[in-house]
């Protein structure tokens, strides 16, 4: 939802408050994205500007009636120094990005604080002072060793020697005769009893299982249960971090059975992966050419076309034609640029969309 940003300067140098109305939105765990025009290195980072979006938390968020209010410290303040505008995200945990503006920067002065040569590896950093070390306990005496005792000689070991009495020789012929016959006769009687017993003793017959049912797949659990939200209910969803693929088919199952607010929360976290789908899907909340328009969403011609762009920018034909069609029109905030429109039409049309082709020749020459 588009809202409104303020940045106040503090007078202890490399501090300032941004202020942002008009989002509704609790303080905790709110994360910041940074942006300026300037540049391939683009999203501002603790450890300096990248090229891939980071997310920012800072030390203090409080809430001061209608506006949340963003302590900043050295570590934006200071990479912030001759920039006059920025762009700014919020996102909120579990849920995503809820509120985006264009704030002007004022002129500061900076702390001086920063340290170049610490760098971070993660895309969310948490911006706080590291508390100083408590200095490590000294390590415990060692116990004395008790004193070893007095050698002792072993016993000396008795002599052994051979006797020959045990030797009782090679055994006796007899012994072995008695063997096999005790043998022929087991496999006599083992082998008769095998005889009888298949001769004379019917056989079982085999006991077929009953087949098991398949068990019913489980239902699409409602966005509407009891002493829930649909927030809480989607914010339980996308803690179990489902992949995008899952995000876009609940999304969908979501929309068909009519809950349209749950769709649009779990549309827009798989838009914000990269998903083309599912920001083809987001775009049209906003699009002022839906008819009707989704889930009584306000029509909001700039975010649609910045849905639909990214999407069109990832290949899809469709999106393209979409975007080509709000240009060409315009409405929503967004005003009309048939150059753009004819631009994405034709690439939608070398993809052999048909309706790409009808519009891009109902366009005036």
């Amino acid at each position: 939802m588009p809202v409104r940003a303020t940045v106040e300067a503090l007078a202890e140098p490399g501090h300032a408050i941004l202020r942002v109305s008009e989002l509704d939105a609790a303080p905790d765990g709110l994360a910041l994205s940074i942006q300026r025009q300037q540049g391939p290195d683009s999203h501002l980072a603790d450890d300096g500007w990248r090229r891939t979006e980071a997310w920012l938390l800072p030390g203090r968020v409080e809430r001061r009636r209608d506006a949340l209010e963003f302590h900043l410290g050295p570590e934006i303040c200071d990479r912030l120094a001759g920039i006059a505008t920025v762009r700014v995200r919020v996102k909120e945990p579990d849920i995503g990005v809820v509120g985006t503006t264009v704030v002007a920067w004022p002129a500061m002065l900076t702390s001086g604080a920063l340290d170049p040569s610490r760098r971070l590896d993660d895309e969310t950093v948490r911006l706080r002072r590291a508390q100083p070390k408590a200095a490590p306990a000294p390590p415990p005496e060692p116990a004395p060793e008790p004193p070893a005792p007095p050698f002792t000689p072993p016993p000396p070991r008795p002599e052994l020697r051979a006797s020959r009495a045990l030797d009782r020789g090679p055994p006796e012929r007899s012994s072995r005769t008695g063997w096999l016959i005790a043998a022929l006769v087991l496999v006599a009687v083992v082998g008769g009893g095998y005889h009888v017993y298949t001769t004379y003793f019917p056989k079982p017959e085999p006991v077929v299982a009953a087949a098991t049912p398949a068990p019913a797949p489980a239902p699409v659990p409602a966005a509407n249960e009891p002493g829930k939200s649909v927030r809480d209910i989607v914010g339980e969803y996308l803690a179990t971090k489902p992949s995008p693929e899952a995000m876009l088919a609940k999304a969908r199952d979501y929309a068909k059975a009519g809950e349209m607010g749950a769709a649009f929360l779990v549309f827009r976290r798989a838009a914000e992966t990269g998903n083309a789908p599912a920001q083809l899907e987001l775009a049209a909340f906003y699009d002022p050419l839906s008819t009707p328009a989704k889930a009584g969403f306000a029509p909001d011609g700039p975010r649609a076309a910045d849905w639909y762009e990214r999407a069109a920018l990832a290949g899809s034909a469709e999106a393209q034609r979409k975007l080509g069609l709000l240009l060409a029109k315009g409405g929503g905030g967004l005003p009309a640029d048939p150059a753009k429109a004819k631009t994405w039409l034709q690439q939608a049309a070398a993809q052999n969309d048909a309706d790409a082709k009808k519009a891009l020749d109902a366009l005036p020459k």
